[in-house]
């Protein structure tokens, strides 16, 4: 186990010293993707090895009728890629007393907590609303009532009643995973290979439809009511549709380049076209904002012309380029 997921309990109560990956950058489009996605990248970080190539996954995003796929990486990619497994932890006690035996065998922790107890979402959520999110417990210590973590773009730590209120006990026990060793992590042209086939492996199982094609009928069937509603409904919106789909698109973009530098095959259009359907999201989310401040939906669905032809060109280059391969 990397020593670096040992994380010292005699460390300041905060941000750790770890810099975020360079997928977390501050100057990208979305410095954040969801709370899963962006505690694995974090989590491979840690333990000295390159994210970009679990990242084929994107591939596979819909729209979901309602939303865009909440976009996950492959247990099996996971495997394949790190040697890792995901396996799930039966919280026959209680999670505080499952958590501290798994971090104390150096084995991260995934769990759904309440980022209301977060002090990484000030601003936000902490102390302000109760929110679903995922973590992944490095370190804790009972007495103290101390514990380290990992949270969407980096490693936080938190103690005393945002300790208390992580591992609140109610009726229902949440779902809970830990993160095993089961073999060597790839490497070199052995990894970036490895991430080429599945990259051709998840083309195959990409939507046979245009999904924002989908998001733009779904939208265009919606009146003004649809865009009169709180804020806190834009939010929520956003967070499922535009981000969800522009931070999917930029991790493409980013894998794709990534497997352009290391060779295996002329990715970039693909990069290009992927980086910029990422972009051209955010420009929509900033559209859907205005559509709410006015509480009219006129025009806005047509907006989403240009993404939807991105999302055409993404695929005509990728299929270019896996055929050149």
């Amino acid at each position: 186990m990397s020593a670096a997921l040992a994380l010292s309990l005699d460390a300041p109560r905060t941000e750790t010293s770890a810099a975020p990956h360079t997928l977390h950058a501050p100057d990208r489009t979305w410095p954040e993707t969801n709370c899963y996605v962006d505690l694995w990248i974090e989590l491979l970080h840690l333990r000295g090895l390159e994210p970009e190539a679990m990242l084929g996954f994107t591939l596979r995003q819909d729209f979901e009728g309602d939303q865009f796929t909440f976009f996950k990486p492959k247990a099996a990619d996971l495997e394949a890629l790190y040697g890792l497994e995901i396996l799930e932890l039966a919280l026959y006690e209680d999670l505080e007393s499952h958590a501290r035996v798994q971090a104390g065998r150096g084995l991260p922790v995934l769990v759904e907590v309440n980022a209301f107890f977060l002090p990484d979402t000030a601003g936000t959520t902490y102390r302000r609303e109760a929110s679903k999110t995922t973590i992944g417990i490095l370190a804790l210590d009972p007495r103290e009532r101390r514990l380290d973590y990992l949270h969407n773009a980096g490693c936080f730590a938190l103690s005393g009643e945002d300790y208390d209120g992580i591992f609140a006990r109610g009726e229902l026990l949440p779902y809970a995973e830990f993160v095993k060793p089961c073999g060597p992590a790839l490497a070199g042209p052995e990894l970036a290979g490895a991430a080429l086939a599945l990259l051709r492996r998840h083309r195959a199982h990409a939507p046979s439809t245009n999904p924002v094609t989908a998001f733009r009928a779904a939208l265009a069937g919606k009146d003004d009511t649809f865009v009169q509603r709180p804020l806190s409904a834009f939010h929520a919106y956003a967070f499922n549709t535009t981000r969800q789909l522009g931070a999917n698109f930029e991790l493409l973009g980013s894998h794709l380049a990534w497997l352009t530098a290391q060779g295996t095959g002329p990715f970039g259009e693909a990069a290009e076209a992927a980086t910029r359907l990422s972009q051209e999201a955010k420009a929509f989310q900033f559209q859907l904002a205005r559509a709410y401040a006015r509480g009219k939906l006129a025009g806005l669905p047509e907006r989403l012309a240009g993404a939807e032809a991105t999302y055409a060109a993404v695929f005509q280059a990728l299929d270019r380029a896996l055929a050149a391969g």
